[in-house]
Order: C-alpha cells, then sequence, then structure tokens
C-alpha cells in the first residue's frame, strides 16, 4: 500500500488493526501510534466537532490485551526497525509520541492500567525511553479517580504528558459543545488530578459556532480559571477543526482562520503559559 499519512487523513481503517493506528499529528509533530481502547466507538462526551463517525454514549468494550500487545510490537517494529516512515509519511517524519486517544475517553476503559503496563513494557524493550514521549488524550472525567492516577504514575521515569481538555469553563457553554453536564468544580478536581500525575497541556477546540466567534466573556472565563493553574501548566493547545465533524448536531460549526485564532491566543497569552497554535 502506498497510502501517505497526512495531518487531513487520519482514517483509521487505513491499515488493518483493531487497537493500534499510525498517524501524523499536526499538535505531536510527527508520527504519533494511537491507541484506540474505545473500540465500540462509546464515548461519555460527544463533542460537537468529533471526527468518529457512529459515535454513541457508553464505555468501551472489553480489551483483548493480547491482541493488544500484538498490534503495539508489530507497529513498533515496522515503524522502528523496517520502513514504514519511509513508504507513508514525508521525508523527515519522525516517530514522536504514543498516543492514548482513540474513539472515545481512553481512561473509561477497566483495563486501562494494564494497557499503560505494556505500552511502558514495549517503549523500554524498544529503547525508545528517550526517544519518544506517551501522551493522554482525555477529557479529564476519570483523572480524579484513585484507579486512573496510579494506572500513569506506572510511567512516572519515562516522557510523559496528560493533553486535558478544556473547550468552555461556562456550564451552558460545555453543554452546547461537548453535550455534558459539567461544573466548574469537577473541572478543577479532574484539572489538579492531572497536575499531580503528570506534565499536563490544556487543549482546547476554539469554533465558530453559527457563524460567531467565542465571545469576550467565554474567553475572559477560560483566562481567570486557568489563572490560578498557570505556573504548574506545561503549555495550552488552541486548534480549530481539522476534519468534518461526524456528529448529528443543530448548530453550524466552522473552521477558524489562522488570524482568528492568533486574536485568540494573544489574549490567552496573558497567562505567561507558553500558546501553541495549530491551524
Amino acid at each position: 500500500m502506498s497510502t501517505k499519512l497526512s495531518i487531513i487523513n487520519h482514517d483509521r481503517r487505513i491499515f488493518k488493526g483493531k487497537y493500534i493506528y499510525p498517524v501524523v499529528s499536526r499538535r505531536a509533530g510527527g508520527l504519533s501510534i494511537g491507541i484506540n481502547l474505545n473500540t465500540n466507538s462509546a464515548c461519555n462526551w460527544q463533542c460537537i466537532y468529533c471526527e468518529v463517525p457512529n459515535l454513541k454514549r457508553g464505555k468501551p468494550e472489553p480489551i483483548d490485551l493480547a491482541l493488544f500487545k500484538e498490534e503495539l510490537i508489530y507497529w513498533l517494529n515496522q515503524i522502528v526497525h523496517k520502513d514504514f516512515l519511509d513508504k507513508h509519511t514525508e521525508p523527515g517524519t519522525l516517530l514522536k509520541d504514543i498516543a492514548f486517544s482513540g474513539n472515545g475517553e481512553p481512561t473509561a476503559a477497566k483495563e486501562f492500567a494494564a494497557a499503560v503496563k505494556v505500552v511502558m513494557e514495549q517503549i523500554r524493550s524498544f529503547q525508545l525511553e528517550n526517544k519518544i514521549s506517551v501522551r493522554l488524550i482525555t477529557n479529564g472525567s476519570y483523572l480524579d479517580h484513585s484507579a486512573t492516577k496510579k494506572a500513569w504514575g506506572q510511567l512516572e521515569n519515562l516522557n510523559r504528558e496528560i493533553w486535558f481538555k478544556i473547550d468552555a469553563i461556562d456550564p451552558v457553554e460545555t453543554k452546547r459543545i461537548n453535550q455534558i453536564n459539567i461544573s466548574k468544580k469537577s473541572i478543577t478536581s479532574n484539572l489538579k488530578s492531572s497536575i499531580q500525575i503528570s506534565p499536563t497541556i490544556i487543549q482546547t477546540c476554539i469554533l465558530k459556532i453559527n457563524n460567531e466567534l467565542p465571545s469576550m466573556k467565554a474567553i475572559n472565563d477560560y483566562i481567570n480559571f486557568l489563572k490560578p493553574f498557570a505556573d504548574s501548566l506545561k503549555a495550552i493547545h488552541l486548534y480549530s477543526l481539522a476534519r468534518p465533524t461526524e456528529q448529528s448536531i443543530s448548530d453550524s460549526i466552522e473552521r477558524l482562520s489562522y488570524d482568528e485564532l492568533q486574536l485568540v491566543a494573544n489574549n490567552i497569552k496573558q497567562l505567561k503559559v507558553p500558546v501553541l497554535s495549530f491551524i
């Protein structure tokens, strides 16, 4: 197969596999080995911009850990020891991370701790300890659970990051964008837990909704919420739509231009946290 991966081609069906998929990630800055523990496309959130087709509410189905390990070893071998990068990515592309992401919230899986352990073991087996990162891309909803903290704590001696989703602070806006009911208190508790167990990056999707940019009130609410955490955050990632939504929604959503995204970023930079924009 001569398929070239790119930041706009994240189709997880290109290469055969149940749990592991390679993607070129604009935010990782190269090739990412994605981990999908939500093979039934079930999530406890349903963000209006989500690109997962047939997304449903719920938790992951049971994980076949033997198959998970087999697939991870296969892909690491293809990428580290064989010519996958040369064949399927642009020249100069490097393996940057192994990322728990997929078709739903990865920390909802009962086998999350066991999956993290497999990843840790294979990073050491392939001698990648100081070459790549392990990333958890999460809505944060399980991060204040002791089991999740213990699971991610297995990686304390490896390069690791949590990319913690905050798209809005106001409960009305989180209901509109993420289609969940969550309080500021819950976001605070989850974010504190994230910072305790890992270097943490805030990831925020900025959209035009019904032709309107985020209000200054929404931006100021976001800034004021993050102020107490600013010294503890590694960075803030701002991005807009890269691919069309797969959700049936009543609102219209659009991608911001580079200049529009930078305008938001410039406001947020008052936090004195590195702000990276991806468009």
